[in-house]
């Protein structure tokens, strides 16, 4: 059990005995989803939340304009969810769809909340989850806000290296908010440099 990659996760953040490790992982379902597969659809109550396995999951939105605008990209070994919606059963404001063949552990709002209810280890676990989710938010506002396409293209091929491999340059543009043929020029212009 040690081996499990969520296990290796909650490692890094809390101990957890061995009751909280199988109560944990008994709220999780494995399941397997095709490339293209909308796992949320804004609108819709965000009954789940996923732990990636193996694959990629993009969040987005719809401006008022209809066009997408990509909020995250989740890989391996990181949760998503539209945590408004999941947290508070209301309808979600964003879409989540599988980039890639992906492989994630599925949990639900009612299995999770009877858990951290069982468990304070696990209760902790997920309040330590959900800082970093408001982190990174906070994080990624301040990017946008403050910081050139340029620089923000570079800060997150740092932290996701491997998005330059597994995501389309059209999702990556509308991350930082630029269109496609801005992106080509950005990254043309790092290679030169």
């Amino acid at each position: 059990m040690e081996n499990h990659p969520l296990i290796e996760v909650i490692n890094k953040t809390t101990s957890f005995e061995e009751e909280d490790i199988r109560l944990f992982l008994s709220v999780f379902e494995e399941k397997k989803f095709k490339k293209n597969t909308l796992l949320l659809e804004a609108g819709k109550t965000a009954h789940e939340a996923f732990f990636v396995i193996k694959g990629a999951l993009r969040q987005y939105y719809i401006n008022e304009e209809g066009h997408e605008r990509v909020c995250y990209f989740a890989f391996e070994n990181e949760f998503l969810t539209d945590l408004e919606s999941f947290s508070r059963q209301i309808p979600a404001t964003s879409f989540i769809i599988t980039q890639e063949e992906t492989t994630c552990l599925v949990t639900s709002c009612t299995n999770l909340a009877n858990a951290m209810r069982a468990s304070e280890n696990i209760a902790t676990f997920f309040k330590v989850v959900v800082e970093n989710v408001a982190t990174e938010s906070m994080r990624r506002t301040k990017s946008l806000l403050s910081f050139s396409p340029e620089k923000q293209f570079l800060e997150l091929i740092q932290e996701k290296p491997q998005i330059l491999q597994r995501i389309p340059q059209r999702y990556i543009a509308q991350y930082l908010g630029i269109a496609p043929e801005s992106l080509s020029r950005i990254r043309k212009r790092l290679i030169q440099s």
